[in-house]
């Protein structure tokens, strides 16, 4: 399912495919909209990071600070530990280990919804499998599933690379405090 999603500040709009099945990626409120649900709470954050274990871990740091700062500690954990397994794969699969490759993340907030990007350099997409009881890996998607209310992939970037992202709305309580 392809959907435009309107990203202002970040990359523009451009077509994303939603990984969830049947469920459809709704577009925040645009900015002309008169009555945005939780002006105090808007941010934006965009950082490089190498292709290293403490990079990851400084970048989950930096994103939890904002989280807390910006009085959203009720999902700082949920958001944190999906971004780190985004993050993670990043590193393993998109730069292949290679400390000398970088990826991006960006998590923005506006509206009630917090959308978090993770950029690497692959163009090879994320593909959740089923898990064996043997295996070590193989369970981050469906986790990353379980906890987000939508995700996907957008490879519509120019240049190599592909975008891995979620988005979590947060209840109508939250977004208004």
């Amino acid at each position: 399912m392809n959907v435009q999603y309107p990203m202002g500040g970040l990359r523009g709009a451009r077509t994303i495919s939603v990984v969830r099945g049947g469920r459809k990626a709704i577009a925040p409120p645009s900015e002309s909209d008169s009555t945005p649900t939780c002006r105090t709470r808007d941010f934006q954050m965009a950082t490089e990071i190498p292709a290293q274990a403490e990079a990851v871990a400084g970048a989950r740091h930096q994103l939890g600070t904002l989280l807390e700062r910006s009085g959203l500690s009720e999902c700082a954990d949920t958001v944190m530990l999906v971004t780190q397994e985004l993050m993670v794969n990043a590193m393993v699969h998109g730069c292949g280990n290679k400390p000398a490759l970088r990826f991006a993340v960006r998590a923005t907030h506006g509206h009630g919804c917090l959308r978090v990007e993770v950029e690497d350099p692959s163009i090879e997409q994320p593909h959740p499998r089923p898990p064996s009881a043997d295996e070590e890996g193989g369970r981050g998607l469906h986790l990353v599933d379980s906890l987000v209310t939508r995700w996907g992939t957008d490879s519509s970037a120019p240049g190599p690379g592909k975008t891995v992202w979620f988005e979590l709305d947060l209840a109508p309580e939250e977004a208004a405090s």
